[in-house]
């Protein structure tokens, strides 16, 4: 019966986890950089504006202050001004309402340029409702975007994890050992003739590289190295065995195993024994 080949479990689990880790990893950093700093950059900055309108409108009309804050208010209007400007959806200070915002200066510069008791009392609740959204929120770091790149440069290992798996889950149909011993491998087809040797040197070996004890060599007529990987492939184990077994029949059996040679005292111990 022909022995063929699949991806093995512990290769294609692993190599998928990392590929949706970086990937989202990824995504992650792409949200935070475009998205997510910058909606903390505006709330920081709405909250450094209406702390400085709060503390303006405690003083007396024509303060130093009250002229300062309006400084900073048509400063924020101008910088809020450069932004796309929707009509005005849901609470005035919500973050995403930039008209709200806008008309809310527009407020508090008539209300510290002097207004009547009905402005500064709007202005105030205002004031106080946004304080509670954003007076305690602290502006990003300086090292924030740039750690973003980090997550961000996730996306193309992700990928490529990706297509690593496609292309090693494609390789792994192609193997095949036949009954008349003939050997099919991404790298070509050889009959059991032109197969003169297997190097079992690093199989199962108790030294050496770990990851090198799941392989082993077929050395063809043409000299040609084949490598075939137990690790990558489930079921190459068998293929492995088997040729192993053909050229070394008293070192290893057919399943890839090591042959047990029991030492020839015990063997003589147990015949006279039954003799007896």
């Amino acid at each position: 019966m022909a022995i063929t080949t699949k991806l093995a479990t512990r290769y294609w689990l692993k190599t998928t986890i990392i590929a949706v880790v970086c990937i989202v990893l990824g995504l992650w950093g792409v949200w935070d950089y475009v998205v997510a700093i910058p909606q903390r950059e505006e709330s920081a900055m709405r909250g450094v504006v209406l702390k400085i309108v709060h503390s303006a409108l405690e003083t007396e009309r024509g303060s130093v202050e009250r002229d300062k804050a309006g400084v900073v208010v048509r400063l924020a209007m101008e910088s809020a001004a450069n932004k796309p400007v929707k009509e005005s959806v849901g609470k005035q200070m919500d973050l995403g309402n930039t008209a709200g915002w806008i008309d809310s200066l527009e407020l508090f510069q008539v209300a510290l340029s002097g207004g009547d008791l009905e402005i500064q009392s709007q202005s105030a609740v205002l004031i106080e409702d946004g304080l509670n959204q954003y007076g305690s929120v602290t502006p990003p770091s300086k090292y924030d975007r740039p750690m973003q790149w980090a997550f961000i440069l996730c996306i193309p290992f992700g990928f490529y994890y990706l297509w690593v798996f496609v292309k090693m889950s494609s390789k792994a149909k192609t193997y095949n050992f036949d009954d008349q011993g003939g050997l099919t491998t991404p790298e070509g087809s050889w009959t059991a003739d032109e197969i003169t040797d297997i190097d079992m040197s690093k199989w199962i070996a108790p030294t050496g590289n770990a990851r090198a004890t799941w392989t082993a060599t077929v050395i063809t007529s043409d000299k040609e190295s084949i490598l075939l990987d137990d690790y990558i492939f489930e079921d190459m184990h068998l293929i492995i065995g088997s040729l192993a077994h053909r050229f070394y029949p008293q070192q290893w059996a057919p399943n890839a195993k090591r042959v047990v040679i029991e030492d020839e005292d015990d063997v003589d111990t147990e015949s006279r024994s039954e003799d007896e």
